[in-house]
C-alpha cells in the first residue's frame, strides 16, 4: 500500500455496515476504500435476518432478488415452553403490512456478496489495522494510521470496525469519556450454528422458525435454504473471572461445546426429539458473549463518522444488528452525497479538480446524521434490551413469565404487526438512484 493513498470516504472496517456503505458510495461514484484488519474475507457469525427495514435498500442496489434465490422466507414460527407447544405464530402477515417479508440467509454468502457489489479486492484493503487517526480542522484530510506504519488520507473517514471498534475508542477519548469501549456485558452467552440440510425436513417444514423457551435457557432456529437451520441459543454466562467476561467470541467453539449446554434440550424438528440431531449437522458453529451499549457519545465527531455495531452495539434477540448496520450506511450515504455534489463527486475527478468544500459544513453534515441516527439507535437499543427481558421471561416484579406467555401464546398476528410499525415500517433508500416500487414508509 502506498503511505499517502487518498480517497474521499475511508471505511473502517469490512462487515455488514462498512461494505453496504462501500457498495452504495459505488453507485452514487464517490470514491471509497475500505480497511480490513483480516488478512482474508472471513466474515464472523453462522446466519444473518434481512427484515422489511433493510430490504427495500438491498432491492434498490440490486440483491433482492439474489437474497431471494438464496435465502429462505420466514413463514410461521412454532412456540414452545419446554415440550409445551404454545401456538404457531404467521408470519406471512409481515409481506402484506410492510412490502417486504423477513428472510434468513448465511452469513457468509450475504458477506461475500456486498464485498461484490462494494468492487472486491479493488475497494477493500485487507491486513491494515488501524490504530490511530488524526482529525486536525486545519488539514485539507483526516490522517488514518495504520499498524503497517503507513497512512491513508481521506476527507471523510468512517468507522464501521464492530464492536471493539477502534474508531469508537478514539471518539470516546476526545469526547472526554474513558477511552474503552461504552459497552456492558448482559451476563448472556450466545451459541450459535449454521447447518447443512436437515434430512428428516421436508417441504412442509419450509419456512418454518422456532422459539424454545426452557427452565434455564432459550434456543431460537429460524429456516434457512434447503431446510438448512441457523440456530441461536441463549443462556447466562459463566462470570467467573475478567477474561472469560471481556472476550466476545470463545476460541475453539465446537458442536460439542453446543451439545454440552442444549444437546439433550427438546426441539420438534430433532429426529430423536433432541436437539443434538440438528447440532450433529452444523457446517459451523460460534460463541459469543453478548454486549451491549451503556452510553452514547456520540456518532459522530469533527470529520468521522460510525456506523452499525461501532455506533451501537445491541443484543441480538430480535435480529436487527445486521439491518441497523444497513440502515446507518443508506442514512450516512444519502449525507455524503449532499455534500459531495456540491463538490465533485466522481472518482476520475477526485485529485484532480478542487474537492476541498467547506469541512465546517461536513462537519454540520455528519452531525446531522449522528442526531438523526442516534435517536434511532437509542430507541433499537432500548427496545433490544426490553425484548430481550420479555423474551427471556425476566422483567422486574416475578411478572416476566406471565408476560411472556400473554405475548406469545396469546397476542393475535395483528398485534405483533402493529407493534413492529416502527421498526419495518421505517425503510430508507438512496435517495440519488433510481426508486423501488412503494411509497418510502415510516410509522409514527
Amino acid at each position: 500500500m502506498q503511505a499517502a493513498q487518498e480517497t474521499q470516504v475511508l471505511i473502517i472496517g469490512g462487515g455488514i455496515g462498512g461494505l453496504m456503505l462501500a457498495a452504495i458510495c459505488r453507485k452514487l461514484k464517490i470514491a471509497c476504500l475500505v480497511l480490513e484488519r483480516s488478512k482474508k474475507v472471513t466474515p464472523a457469525g453462522a446466519g444473518i435476518s434481512l427484515a422489511p427495514n433493510a430490504l427495500r435498500v438491498l432491492e434498490q442496489i440490486g440483491l433482492y432478488d439474489d437474497i431471494v434465490r438464496h435465502g429462505q422466507r420466514l413463514d410461521k414460527i412454532l412456540i414452545h415452553r419446554n415440550q409445551t407447544k404454545w401456538r404457531t405464530l404467521d408470519f406471512t402477515c409481515v409481506n402484506s403490512w410492510f412490502g417486504y417479508p423477513v428472510y434468513s440467509i448465511e452469513r457468509h454468502y450475504f458477506h461475500h456478496r456486498l464485498y461484490e457489489a462494494a468492487d472486491g479486492d479493488n475497494t477493500v484493503l485487507l491486513d491494515s489495522a488501524v490504530v490511530d487517526l488524526i482529525d486536525d480542522p486545519a488539514d485539507r484530510h483526516v490522517k488514518v494510521e495504520l499498524a503497517n506504519g503507513s497512512h491513508v488520507k481521506a476527507q471523510v473517514v468512517v468507522g464501521a470496525d464492530g464492536i471493539r471498534s477502534v474508531t469508537r475508542r478514539v471518539l470516546a477519548r476526545q469526547a472526554g469519556i474513558d477511552g474503552k469501549n461504552t459497552i456492558r456485558f448482559t451476563g448472556r452467552v450466545h451459541m450459535s450454528g449454521y447447518t447443512a440440510p436437515i434430512p428428516n425436513l421436508g417441504p412442509k417444514d419450509l419456512g418454518v422458525g422456532n422459539w424454545l423457551f426452557y427452565n434455564d435457557s432459550i434456543l431460537t432456529t429460524w429456516p434457512c435454504i434447503d431446510n438448512r437451520q441457523w440456530f441461536i441459543g441463549v443462556k447466562a454466562a459463566d462470570t467467573q473471572g475478567q477474561e472469560k467476561i471481556d472476550r466476545s467470541v470463545w476460541a475453539h467453539t465446537t458442536p460439542d461445546t453446543v451439545n454440552e449446554a442444549y444437546g439433550t434440550r427438546f426441539h420438534p424438528f430433532a429426529e430423536s426429539g433432541q436437539f443434538k440431531d440438528i447440532v450433529d449437522r452444523s457446517e459451523r458453529v460460534i460463541t459469543s458473549n453478548v454486549f451491549e451499549e451503556a452510553d452514547f457519545p456520540t456518532m459522530s465527531k469533527g470529520r468521522v463518522a460510525l456506523l452499525g455495531d461501532a455506533a451501537h452495539s445491541m443484543t441480538s434477540f430480535f435480529g436487527q444488528g445486521a439491518c441497523q448496520a444497513i440502515e446507518d450506511a443508506t442514512e450516512l450515504a444519502n449525507s455524503l452525497q449532499s455534500y459531495f455534489s456540491t463538490v465533485g463527486t466522481k472518482e476520475q475527478d477526485y485529485g484532480l479538480k478542487s474537492s476541498r468544500g467547506d469541512s465546517s459544513n461536513l462537519v454540520q453534515v455528519l452531525s446531522d446524521y449522528s442526531a438523526r441516527r442516534g435517536e434511532r439507535a437509542k430507541a433499537l437499543v432500548s427496545f433490544s434490551r426490553n425484548y430481550a427481558k420479555v423474551h427471556t421471561g425476566t422483567l422486574g416484579y416475578g411478572i416476566g413469565p406471565l408476560v411472556r406467555k400473554l405475548i406469545y401464546a396469546y397476542l393475535p398476528e395483528w398485534g405483533w404487526m402493529w407493534g413492529l410499525r416502527w421498526l419495518y415500517g421505517y425503510q430508507p433508500i438512496v435517495d440519488n438512484l433510481s426508486s423501488v416500487p412503494g411509497e418510502n414508509l415510516v410509522y409514527a
